[in-house]
């Protein structure tokens, strides 16, 4: 409880002794009233002193220019000139514009035609600023613009749909339509005269589906060029637009032409295309007049040899390829197979000395098969048939000859051929 009333005590005190200076001070600053504001003053100066040394003021121009907006405009009046850029200086501490160049805060530039009816009147620009604390606005430059007012017209003018691109091959515009035909426009009289529609833009580059989005209406004259400074209600609208697909898909095979004819004796044996067929897509029409594709020629005149050839694969008009527009052709030559019969004259050989021999046959037919090109080169002494008498003595004896063929040539007899020799002691 002692404690208590001490801690009482302590507050009563400190109260009174508050109470006292707060007087005292009261007091002095009704006897010195200049004393205190010169107090006064040095503390705010100083306080603006240290102030400015930390975070000093900075008077530059905003980076970018601002448009001007025209604000209460008399009814039936409209703005028919463009107005003019203007440049904003600003005036905040350094740490302010740190802000303010990082694209914070918003700035609006207008003009107040409250009141202004004059067809050509000089009007001061005005600024308003947002988002930034501690920033005022310097001056502008210009400080006053022109502004040409006259009377507002309204008249209906009609939309245009205008696609901007081109869709993929394959790909068509079908129907375009959009939820208002007419719409309108309103604007000073000089403005709205050149206003002939109102546009429409819309992409259609790469695409393979019909759309549905809404579009902002751009007022145009005549030339195609923007008419700035009237206004369309409705602003924007919808519009649909269909994509068809105009080209179907084939695989055709490839066809080559050979012309010529190889040299004499060889034929083509076997024709190669790699590929066989390629993937095309084209309209209906032209894929219709289709069966194959064709390649470049192939010339083969005097060809003894096999021909491998690269060629371009010809598309007609309308048609495009899904695959490489290239072909492998091989064109095997092969020599033509056939026979050719000789009668040959055996020749003894390897004969045992003393004994004589006598073929029972002077002539030995043989059918030799191979290319007729070797073989229209081949004679009966080209084609040597030996008897060999080794280890033979006297009496008659049926001798199997030794055909030697040149190389690329065979003999295909019916049967063995038997020569009967008779060998007798001279």
């Amino acid at each position: 409880m002692r404690q208590f009333n001490t801690t009482e005590e302590k507050i009563r005190n400190a109260l009174e002794i508050s109470q006292d200076t707060l007087l005292r001070s009261l007091r002095t600053i009704r006897g010195t009233p200049g004393l205190f504001l010169l107090s006064l003053g040095l503390s705010s100066a100083l306080w603006i002193f240290i102030t400015e040394e930390e975070n000093p003021t900075r008077i530059d121009e905003l980076s970018r220019p601002l448009s001007v907006q025209a604000f209460n405009v008399e009814p039936g009046l409209a703005v028919a000139n463009q107005l003019p850029l203007v440049e904003v200086v600003l005036s905040a501490p350094a740490d302010r514009w740190e802000e303010i160049e990082s694209g914070l805060g918003t700035f609006t530039a207008y003009v107040d035609l409250n009141g202004v009816r004059k067809r050509e009147q000089a009007v001061r620009v005005h600024v308003e600023t947002e988002g930034v604390r501690g920033m005022r606005v310097v001056q502008t430059n210009p400080e006053t613009i022109i502004v040409n007012l006259e009377d507002l017209e309204t008249i209906d003018i009609p939309v245009r749909v205008r696609p901007i691109g081109t869709t993929p091959f394959g790909y068509e515009l079908g129907n375009i339509s959009s939820t208002k035909n007419i719409v309108s426009v309103a604007g000073p009289a000089s403005l709205i005269d050149r206003v002939s529609d109102a546009v429409a833009d819309i992409n259609i580059t790469g695409l393979t589906l019909p759309i549905e989005q809404t579009v902002n209406l751009i007022p145009r004259g005549s030339g195609g060029g923007e008419i700035r400074g009237v206004s369309i209600d409705p602003p924007s609208l919808g519009v649909a637009i269909d994509i068809q697909r105009s080209t179907l898909s084939r695989t055709l095979p490839l066809k080559v032409d050979i012309i010529g004819d190889p040299s004499n004796g060889y034929r083509i044996s076997d024709i190669n295309v790699s590929p066989v067929a390629i993937a095309i897509e084209g309209t209906l029409s032209a894929l219709q007049q289709l069966d194959y594709l064709t390649l470049e020629k192939v010339d083969v005149k005097g060809a003894r040899n096999n021909i491998t050839e690269e060629l371009l694969i010809n598309l007609p008009e309308g048609v495009i390829s899904l695959d490489p527009l290239e072909a492998t052709v091989a064109v095997q030559i092969t020599a033509i197979q056939g026979s050719v019969s000789f009668g040959v004259s055996p020749q003894i050989i390897n004969l045992k000395e003393g004994l004589s021999a006598n073929p029972q046959s002077l002539v030995v037919p043989i059918t030799i098969f191979g290319p007729l090109p070797l073989l229209n080169t081949l004679s009966p002494d080209s084609v040597p048939i030996n008897l060999d008498m080794t280890g033979f003595s006297a009496g008659i004896h049926k001798i199997q000859p030794n055909i030697i063929l040149p190389p690329g040539v065979r003999i295909e007899p019916l049967q063995p051929i038997l020569v009967s020799v008779i060998l007798s002691a001279r």
